[in-house]
């Protein structure tokens, strides 16, 4: 008999189940991995919304860690090994995978898109796509994806230690944001948010400075002060207000999702007088080893970065946390079924 496992499957647009369904089994140059954390993040939400592309039914959950139980024979050497997933999947063989940018893949897939995900007790990856965790707890070592997008953008952008940042919301990215830059060396760091407990947590992630927000940006930021100014909150808006905090020379990240089809209005004139720079940064960019550096040095209370901790039957509601002002990161843990069994 086929063993089964339960997971969280999206089976079309804005549906979803809890169900038992069979026990993948790993291929060539393949692992098992028994899932142990998975994080959920608003791209989860937005591909069972059809705002993101996948195909369905799909088992969701890109932000995931465990130990490999089961292998392809030639790699059982790593079984037991404990492990953090890069999603992303490229074809090494497109042009932006050959100038370096495989999170650009023309052809790219990604685990929890175009393939099964770690919402469910155990899921299958290419033995590539592993990277040892060490002796890290489960749950930090899957805010490893979501480290490597901050690793991504910092990459971008290239900040000296002595460059004046700016970070501006402080939500879950806006604290992962921060983390990665003081590992970075970056020594000047201002948080602005709107929410006051949210700059309370701030402070103990990094933040030198915080800011609350009361109406526009520019009302309690002083404009071309930064030299980077990163966005987090995903607000058109406020990536257009950010724009004016930019001091000479300086970068714009827009990081946090901007609905498609927003603008951005821009002086080109004061572009060019001032050589502004706006950088994209999409995703992770092979970023996982890194992600896993800054995780192991860090010296600030990352298990805290974890608020709410569901089991896999609890799949709609922990859906609906996604995004909550009490919450930083929300995880799936898919052991609590199997140690309660």
């Amino acid at each position: 008999m086929t063993a089964t496992m339960t997971a969280v499957v999206y089976t079309a647009l804005d549906a979803f189940e809890v169900r038992q369904v069979p026990v993948p089994a790993p291929g060539l140059g393949e692992l098992l991995i028994r899932v142990e954390a998975a994080g959920l993040c608003h791209t989860d939400l937005d591909i069972l919304a059809g705002r993101y592309a996948a195909e369905l039914p799909r088992i969701p959950g890109h932000e995931f860690a465990g130990t490999v139980v089961d292998a392809d024979p030639a790699l059982r050497s790593r079984i037991g090994e404990r492990v953090a997933i890069d999603p992303l999947i490229a074809c090494e063989a497109c042009r932006n995978c050959l100038r370096g940018h495989p999170n650009l893949c023309t052809r790219g897939q990604a685990y929890g898109a175009e393939r099964d995900g770690g919402f469910a007790e155990y899921a299958v990856v290419r033995s590539d796509n592993a990277f040892s965790a060490g002796t890290l707890d489960p749950g930090v070592a899957a805010l490893a994806e979501p480290f490597a997008c901050a690793v991504n953008a910092l990459d971008r952008a290239n900040p000296s230690p002595e460059a004046k940042v700016v970070i501006v919301g402080a939500g879950p990215m806006g604290m992962i944001l921060s983390i990665a830059a003081r590992g970075r060396g970056i020594e000047d760091l201002t948080i602005a948010d709107r929410v006051p407990e949210r700059l309370e947590r701030a402070s103990r992630f990094g933040a030198t400075e915080t800011v609350r927000i009361a109406h526009g940006l520019t009302d309690s930021l002083p404009e071309r002060a930064f030299d980077l100014v990163i966005d987090a909150t995903g607000r058109p808006e406020v990536v257009q207000e950010a724009v004016r905090l930019l001091a000479d020379a300086g970068t714009l990240i827009p990081f946090g999702v901007c609905p498609p089809g927003s603008e951005l209005v821009l002086d080109t004139f004061e572009v060019y007088r001032r050589q502004l720079c706006i950088v994209g940064s999409f995703s992770l960019n092979r970023g996982i080893l890194a992600a896993l550096d800054i995780l192991r040095q860090s010296v600030y209370p990352l298990d805290e970065l974890i608020t709410t901790r569901f089991p896999l039957e609890q799949g709609g509601d922990a859906l609906a946390a996604v995004g909550g002002s009490d919450t930083v990161k929300i995880q799936f843990d898919p052991m609590t079924r199997i140690a309660t069994q």
